[in-house]
């Protein structure tokens, strides 16, 4: 009898999974993906098997796949803080049997340099944040396909990102009542981006976006966050043809929600502000975009952070950007006892 791991890869199994849930938060208010990707993007989408829309459907997890750069435009997925965490070891990645191989990343192109290991396949939905319920196996084990991931600096991936990532599972699953929460996740796409050294042709993204839709007082809110590793891929000499790094000096405007995620601050940015980065469009009927302010040269400062200790000495001082080692998060770092999320709002 196969194993609920061997399931997570089978061809078989993956034809039938159902996917993302886009009314999950409240049974009725519909966060959709057919109006994510504007016309122009939707023709990059792959052919998928038995998927006329393109779409890569898992458990609890779908994702808009661009074919072209080879990483996704979007992964949305759904977490229930009532589930508890039921996940498995770490499997290997794997190529998805439903799209050509050719479109995919793999482990020959991730061993592509061997002097240093700080390149990692990045999540984009992670398994920690999917492996939890019944179905927790399978849903950590399939974030474990090359179609869910994008290579990402080890500081980023293992630091700052993973900061946000434990916070949304403490969030959902904390609070009094738990949280029913839907997740949009992916890199920033832009013809800017630069080659990575090893493959120049390969156009390495630079930031990542998060989007986080959830209940409060009988409404539904949204809030998005943006990280980058640019500066540590250029320090590590990974890029063929690396660009400056901008600093800002000064103080940026203090960002008033959200405000039990430590590095709020530098991250937090309104949904508008992240459709104007992207392209896409993160916005739906009956779903309130918390506001929050905006330094005139807020990518410059995201771009400029490359581990924690900048995030927080970031966090601390405005905006202020400062050197420094990396230092982990710790549980203090993210935990608190006032989710502010679900009970700070605007008027």
């Amino acid at each position: 009898m196969p194993t609920d791991r061997d399931l997570a890869f089978s061809k078989e199994f993956l034809l039938a999974c159902k996917g993302y849930d886009p009314t999950f938060i409240d049974g009725g208010t519909a966060l959709g993906l057919n109006n994510i990707l504007p016309a122009g993007k939707k023709a990059d989408l792959p052919n998928v098997e038995k998927n006329t829309q393109g779409v890569l459907n898992y458990t609890g997890m779908s994702v808009l796949y661009n074919a072209k750069r080879k990483v996704p435009f979007v992964a949305a997925y759904n977490i229930n803080g009532a589930d508890k965490a039921n996940n498995a070891p770490r499997p290997d990645f794997h190529i998805d049997p439903r799209i050509d191989a050719k479109l995919q990343l793999d482990d020959e192109f991730y061993d592509l340099r061997t002097d240093i290991t700080e390149f990692e396949i990045g999540h984009m939905a992670s398994n920690n944040e999917m492996g939890r319920g019944e179905e927790g196996v399978i849903r950590a084990c399939q974030t474990f396909h090359f179609t869910n991931s994008v290579p990402q600096a080890e500081r980023l991936n293992t630091g700052l990102w993973r900061t946000l990532e434990s916070y949304i599972i403490r969030e959902a699953a904390t609070v009094t009542n738990n949280k029913r929460i839907s997740v949009f996740t992916g890199p920033v796409l832009t013809t800017r981006d630069p080659g990575y050294k090893m493959l120049p042709s390969f156009k390495i993204p630079l930031l990542f976006y998060k989007v986080i839709a959830f209940a409060s007082a009988g409404k539904i809110f949204s809030t998005a966050f943006l990280m980058s590793h640019e500066k540590k891929l250029i320090e590590d000499d990974m890029l063929a043809t690396p660009p400056p790094v901008k600093r800002t000096r000064g103080r940026e405007p203090e960002i008033g929600f959200f405000n039990d995620f430590p590095y709020r601050k530098v991250f937090q940015v309104n949904i508008p502000f992240l459709e104007k980065q992207t392209g896409l469009r993160f916005s739906w009927s009956g779903v309130t975009g918390i506001i929050v302010p905006e330094g005139k040269k807020l990518i410059e400062m995201i771009k400029g952070v490359g581990n924690t200790a900048e995030a927080k000495a970031a966090a601390k001082r405005g905006g202020t950007l400062r050197g420094g080692s990396l230092v982990q998060p710790t549980d203090e770092d993210l935990s608190s006892d006032k989710f502010l999320l679900n009970i700070t709002l605007p008027a």
